[in-house]
Protein backbone atom coordinates (compact mmCIF):
# COMPACT_ATOMS: atom_id res chain seq x y z
CA UNK A 1 0.00 0.00 0.00
CA UNK A 2 0.61 3.13 -1.25
CA UNK A 3 -0.06 6.50 0.49
CA UNK A 4 -0.38 10.08 -2.45
CA UNK A 5 0.06 12.91 -0.84
CA UNK A 6 -2.11 15.41 -2.34
CA UNK A 7 -1.59 19.22 -1.34
CA UNK A 8 -4.89 20.26 -0.98
CA UNK A 9 -6.77 17.23 -0.93
CA UNK A 10 -7.05 13.90 0.87
CA UNK A 11 -4.01 11.73 0.56
CA UNK A 12 -4.84 9.16 -1.75
CA UNK A 13 -4.09 5.15 -0.80
CA UNK A 14 -3.37 2.87 -3.38
CA UNK A 15 -1.89 -0.93 -3.64
CA UNK A 16 1.37 -0.47 -5.26
CA UNK A 17 0.74 -3.28 -7.36
CA UNK A 18 -2.42 -1.91 -8.80
CA UNK A 19 -1.10 0.55 -10.57
CA UNK A 20 0.64 -1.41 -13.56
CA UNK A 21 -1.95 -3.05 -15.88
CA UNK A 22 -4.87 -1.45 -14.77
CA UNK A 23 -8.16 0.41 -15.95
CA UNK A 24 -7.89 3.68 -13.59
CA UNK A 25 -10.56 6.14 -14.17
CA UNK A 26 -11.81 9.80 -13.11
CA UNK A 27 -9.31 10.17 -10.33
CA UNK A 28 -7.68 13.65 -9.75
CA UNK A 29 -3.80 13.15 -8.79
CA UNK A 30 -3.49 16.89 -8.63
CA UNK A 31 -0.68 18.13 -6.72
CA UNK A 32 -0.10 14.66 -6.12
CA UNK A 33 3.95 13.40 -5.15
CA UNK A 34 4.03 10.82 -8.11
CA UNK A 35 7.76 10.25 -8.24
CA UNK A 36 9.26 7.12 -9.37
CA UNK A 37 5.80 5.21 -9.38
CA UNK A 38 4.96 2.73 -12.09
CA UNK A 39 1.97 3.21 -14.04
CA UNK A 40 3.10 1.14 -17.20
CA UNK A 41 0.43 -0.92 -19.31
CA UNK A 42 -1.91 0.91 -17.63
CA UNK A 43 -5.10 2.41 -19.02
CA UNK A 44 -5.23 5.85 -17.72
CA UNK A 45 -9.12 7.36 -18.35
CA UNK A 46 -9.63 11.25 -17.54
CA UNK A 47 -7.31 11.34 -14.89
CA UNK A 48 -6.42 14.87 -13.32
CA UNK A 49 -2.56 15.28 -13.13
CA UNK A 50 -2.05 18.92 -12.87
CA UNK A 51 0.64 20.18 -10.87
CA UNK A 52 2.09 16.90 -10.14
CA UNK A 53 5.26 16.09 -9.34
CA UNK A 54 5.75 12.50 -11.19
CA UNK A 55 9.77 12.25 -11.97
CA UNK A 56 11.47 9.51 -12.92
CA UNK A 57 8.06 7.76 -13.20
CA UNK A 58 7.01 5.28 -15.67
CA UNK A 59 3.96 5.13 -18.22
CA UNK A 60 5.44 2.50 -20.59
CA UNK A 61 2.83 1.58 -23.23
CA UNK A 62 -0.18 3.39 -20.90
CA UNK A 63 -2.95 4.65 -22.14
CA UNK A 64 -3.49 8.10 -21.33
CA UNK A 65 -6.60 8.69 -22.55
CA UNK A 66 -8.64 12.13 -22.32
CA UNK A 67 -6.36 13.09 -19.16
CA UNK A 68 -5.23 16.64 -18.08
CA UNK A 69 -1.20 17.00 -17.18
CA UNK A 70 -1.28 20.38 -16.69
CA UNK A 71 1.81 22.50 -15.17
CA UNK A 72 2.86 19.13 -14.55
CA UNK A 73 7.08 18.01 -13.51
CA UNK A 74 7.92 15.22 -14.91
CA UNK A 75 11.64 14.96 -15.83
CA UNK A 76 13.17 11.69 -16.80
CA UNK A 77 10.30 9.55 -16.56
CA UNK A 78 9.41 7.09 -19.23
CA UNK A 79 6.68 7.03 -21.34
CA UNK A 80 7.83 4.72 -24.09
CA UNK A 81 4.72 3.35 -26.31
CA UNK A 82 2.04 5.51 -24.29
CA UNK A 83 -0.83 6.81 -26.40
CA UNK A 84 -1.42 10.24 -25.01
CA UNK A 85 -5.13 9.78 -26.74
CA UNK A 86 -6.98 13.29 -26.45
CA UNK A 87 -5.25 14.66 -23.30
CA UNK A 88 -3.81 18.08 -22.12
CA UNK A 89 -0.31 18.63 -22.23
CA UNK A 90 -0.15 22.16 -21.03
CA UNK A 91 2.81 24.18 -18.97
CA UNK A 92 4.50 21.27 -18.03
CA UNK A 93 8.41 20.10 -18.14
CA UNK A 94 9.20 17.19 -19.51
CA UNK A 95 13.01 17.00 -19.20
CA UNK A 96 15.38 14.38 -19.91
CA UNK A 97 12.47 11.80 -20.40
CA UNK A 98 11.90 9.37 -23.10
CA UNK A 99 9.15 9.50 -25.22
CA UNK A 100 10.25 6.40 -27.62
CA UNK A 101 7.39 5.58 -29.81
CA UNK A 102 4.75 7.48 -28.15
CA UNK A 103 2.15 8.83 -29.43
CA UNK A 104 0.96 12.12 -29.11
CA UNK A 105 -1.04 12.28 -32.64
CA UNK A 106 -4.40 13.98 -30.72
CA UNK A 107 -3.55 15.48 -27.66
CA UNK A 108 -3.02 19.26 -27.36
CA UNK A 109 0.09 20.87 -26.83
CA UNK A 110 1.43 24.31 -25.20
CA UNK A 111 4.44 25.62 -23.59
CA UNK A 112 6.04 22.02 -22.69
CA UNK A 113 9.84 21.82 -21.93
CA UNK A 114 11.23 18.52 -24.00
CA UNK A 115 14.90 19.18 -23.28
CA UNK A 116 16.75 16.79 -23.67
CA UNK A 117 13.95 13.93 -24.42
CA UNK A 118 14.13 10.89 -26.56
CA UNK A 119 11.30 11.54 -29.13
CA UNK A 120 12.39 8.53 -31.59
CA UNK A 121 9.89 7.52 -33.49
CA UNK A 122 7.23 9.44 -31.45
CA UNK A 123 4.42 10.86 -33.55
CA UNK A 124 3.96 14.60 -32.79
CA UNK A 125 1.70 15.88 -35.40
CA UNK A 126 -0.09 17.39 -32.26
CA UNK A 127 -1.57 20.68 -32.39
CA UNK A 128 0.98 23.22 -30.26
CA UNK A 129 4.36 21.82 -30.62
CA UNK A 130 5.62 24.95 -32.03
CA UNK A 131 5.18 26.26 -28.49
CA UNK A 132 7.46 24.11 -26.69
CA UNK A 133 11.45 23.90 -26.07
CA UNK A 134 12.86 21.31 -27.69
CA UNK A 135 16.30 21.96 -26.62
CA UNK A 136 18.89 18.87 -26.88
CA UNK A 137 16.20 16.19 -28.24
CA UNK A 138 16.72 13.23 -29.89
CA UNK A 139 14.93 12.08 -32.64
CA UNK A 140 14.76 9.80 -35.92
CA UNK A 141 14.12 9.49 -39.22
CA UNK A 142 10.62 7.73 -37.74
CA UNK A 143 9.74 11.06 -35.52
CA UNK A 144 6.45 11.98 -37.07
CA UNK A 145 6.26 15.46 -36.31
CA UNK A 146 3.53 18.44 -36.77
CA UNK A 147 3.85 20.42 -40.46
CA UNK A 148 4.17 23.69 -39.29
CA UNK A 149 7.31 22.22 -37.02
CA UNK A 150 8.67 19.97 -39.64
CA UNK A 151 11.38 22.59 -41.39
CA UNK A 152 12.48 23.81 -38.58
CA UNK A 153 13.76 20.30 -36.63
Amino acid sequence: MIEICRKHDESLKLDRDTLCRQHIKDISFHRGLLDGLDFSYSVLENIDFRSAQMNNAHFVNAVLDNSRLIMVKSRGAFFDGCNFGKSLLLHSDFSGSSFRGADLSECIIKNVVFSKCDLRGADLSCAGLETCILDGIIYDDSTVWNKNLEKDV
